[in-house]
Parts: structure tokens; sequence; C-alpha cells
């Protein structure tokens, strides 16, 4: 019911904006059913291509982040990302007005352009001697919301903004603000790096430094790079630095999208000290739906607890499980891991046991009763794996 939900109002949303076209339907309505953190929908209009980049906030709802627009024509190309307030035909028309145009940087055609901000840039504001300052205000205003809206869905909340928005009125070139979280009774603190585009217009969330404190005297610090607002999030940081593995969606040299299990490397570090990343992409073989089926978890008998399991190991969480054993109810934690190609199993304690606690109850149950019906008859029971020769004479 969720879904559909979402669905239905990404589709108002979208429709409201001008992408009515039966194939972003068609591509939201698959994307809205994936396990994955971020969605794209792709579109042509008049001569530009269009990417509609949807993002998934922690409680597995697609949200219209923004969207990327680029035109070419006799060589030359344009592009920039819009607020999902802006329709597509006045997105398509800045861009036709700026292929003559030499004057814009990568650094506004990469932060995102409100309505009120592309109106003015298309000469449509009445008050021809604000528009200046109005593009000031405008650029201001939207790159606050922008770089909000990016450390809500990373997971920083809101316990920064106002030191943001201070910061941001100072125009300094650069500015670090701190947070923290706790988790599973660790304090975790946070160093977040923001810096001032070439004009100091507008500033960029470039970088997070996550500290885990794991006792007295006993601290990991590891640093995590945004793209375009997206990234890790705080509690993947805190999962990470716990060795487990997290699913992101990536991009390759080409920017083309693909995901990966991403795990911290303890034996290879870069020159700053920071642990490099081990990939394991879809090509690799580790498949967690296939190694959790048939395995007894309760979680797994209805879709929404699927979709839920699912979302939180991929997170890199220690997700807690419940399994019948000969009609008792068993809790373990379980945790991906994609080098080995298996899962971690964990106690209450969140001490490692053996994997084979796993074994599907009903084989286990099976085994036992037919062991038990051997030993009645007075049969031997058969070794799993030997072969006894018989000679006929």
């Amino acid at each position: 019911m969720e879904q559909a939900i979402n669905f239905y109002e990404l589709k108002t949303q979208l429709a409201d904006l001008g992408f009515k076209e039966p194939a972003i339907v068609d591509q939201l309505r698959e994307s809205i059913t994936t396990d994955y953190d971020y969605a794209s929908l792709y579109t042509d209009r008049d001569q530009a291509r269009i990417q509609i980049n949807l993002d998934k906030d922690y409680l597995g709802n697609f949200h219209f982040m923004t969207y990327d627009a680029i035109i070419t024509d006799n060589g030359k190309l344009r592009d920039q990302v819009f607020a999902p307030d802006v329709p597509v035909d006045e997105a398509v028309q800045l861009l036709k007005d700026r292929l003559n145009r030499l004057d814009v940087t990568a650094a506004i055609a990469g932060t995102p352009m409100n309505r009120q901000h592309v109106r003015v840039s298309l000469g449509l504001s009445p008050n021809e001697t604000n528009i200046n300052q109005l593009k000031i205000e405008n650029m201001n205003t939207q790159n606050l919301e922008f770089l909000t809206k990016s450390l809500l869905n990373l997971g920083f909340g809101e316990q920064v903004n106002k030191a943001l928005e201070k910061n941001i009125e100072k125009e300094l070139p650069d500015f670090t603000l701190v947070a923290k979280h706790e988790f599973n009774q660790q304090q975790v603190n946070y160093t977040l790096h923001f810096k001032a585009g070439e004009n100091k217009d507008m500033y960029f969330f470039n970088k997070f430094d996550a500290t885990l404190h794991k006792g007295q005297d006993k601290e990991q610090t590891q640093s995590f790079y945004i793209n375009k607002g997206n990234g890790i999030t705080a509690k993947e940081a805190f999962n990470l630095m716990e060795g487990r593995a997290v699913h992101k969606q990536l991009f390759n040299k080409d920017g083309e999208k693909y995901h990966a299990w991403l795990q911290l490397d303890d034996q290879n570090l870069t020159q700053s000290g920071n642990k490099e990343f081990k990939r394991y992409n879809e090509n690799y073989g580790f498949d967690l739906e296939a190694l959790l089926k048939n395995k007894g978890i309760k979680e797994l008998a209805t879709p929404e607890g699927t979709e839920s399991l699912y979302r939180s190991l991929k997170k890199g969480n220690a997700q807690q499980i419940t399994v019948d054993r000969n009609g008792e109810e068993k809790k373990y934690f379980i945790a991906a891991s994609p080098q080995f190609k298996t899962v971690d199993l964990y106690d209450h304690q969140m001490k490692k046991i053996k994997r084979e606690e796993l074994l599907k109850p009903e084989q286990k149950q099976a085994k036992n009763q037919k062991q038990g019906k051997q030993q009645k008859e007075g049969l031997p029971v058969k070794k799993q794996g030997s072969k006894r020769k018989i000679s006929v004479s």
C-alpha cells in the first residue's frame, strides 16, 4: 500500500512539471519496487536529454530530488541540474538560450536551479533593476535548501541547519560543522566539510570525517566523500567502520551507474591514512536473497518483512532475525559478508556463532525423524557420504 501511495504521489508531481510520457510512468513503477537507494528515470524533450533523480529515505519511500538536463547543438553542449519545481519546458528553453553563452561555469551547472531563478534567467522578472540581486538571493536560498535536504538524506537530521545558514551568510571560503550520533551505545563524531565555489556564490558539501569511539583511548577515523548530495550516510559510515559491508549505487569513469558492496580494507591505506574501499559488484557472485532463501527465517514470510530485512542488511546493519527451531523460536543477528559470499551470524550478545545454525529447520527435523525411524526398526543409521560394497556369491 505504501508503495502504491509513493508511486501515485511521484507520478502526480512529475506530471505537474510536464513529465507525462508513458515511458516515464513505466520506469517510475519499476523503480518504486527496487531495493536500491537511488533510481533514475530517462526521457527526451525537444533537443534535450533528461535524467530524473529519485532518492530513497530511511523509511523506504522515494523522493524526487533533482533532474539533470543536457542539450547539444553543432558541437556545443550545455547542461544544468534543476530543482523539482521547474517545468521541463522552461528547463529546455533555458538550455537553448545558453547555447550562445559562455558565462555559465560548471559550478553553476552543477547546483540545482529552482523555478524562480530559471524565470529570472529567462528574463521573465517584471523588475529588471532587481534581477542581479534576485539572482544572488535565489542562489543562496536554493543552495541552502539543497544542502539541508542532502544532510537530511545522509542521516544528519537538522542538527547543523542553523549553523550552516549562519556560515553561508558569512561568505567564508570554507568552513566545517560538527555533528554526532550514537549507535549501539557507541558514539560517532562527525566533521562536515563545506567549500565555496569559484565565485563564492554557492557552497558544496564535499566530505565528512567520522570518528568512532570504541572505549577509552580507542578511536577510528575515516573520511567519506559526497557527490552531488549523495554518498555514504552517517549510519552506513558507522557500519563500515565496524567492519560490515554496505550496498551502494556507484559511478564508473564514464559516468555509468552500477551497484556494488563496499567494505573498508584494513590492509591498504591512502596517502592521507584513509582506508581504501574493497568493491564487490554484481558480477562477483554474491547473491544475498538466494543465500537466505529457505532458511526458515520468519521475517521473510511476508513481502513487507522481506523488503525491510534486505534493505537493512544492504545498509550494513547487523539485523535481528527469528528462526523456528523444532517449535521453539530463536533470535539471531546476521550481517552480509560479500567477500566470502555468505552472512555472518551472531547471538544476542553479538558474539559470532557457526553459520550452520541457519540450517533450514525442516531439513534438520526431517533428518532427525529419519534417523529415529531407522533406529526403531533396528537398522543402522546411514552416514552421509559413506558407501558399502555388497558382494553376491
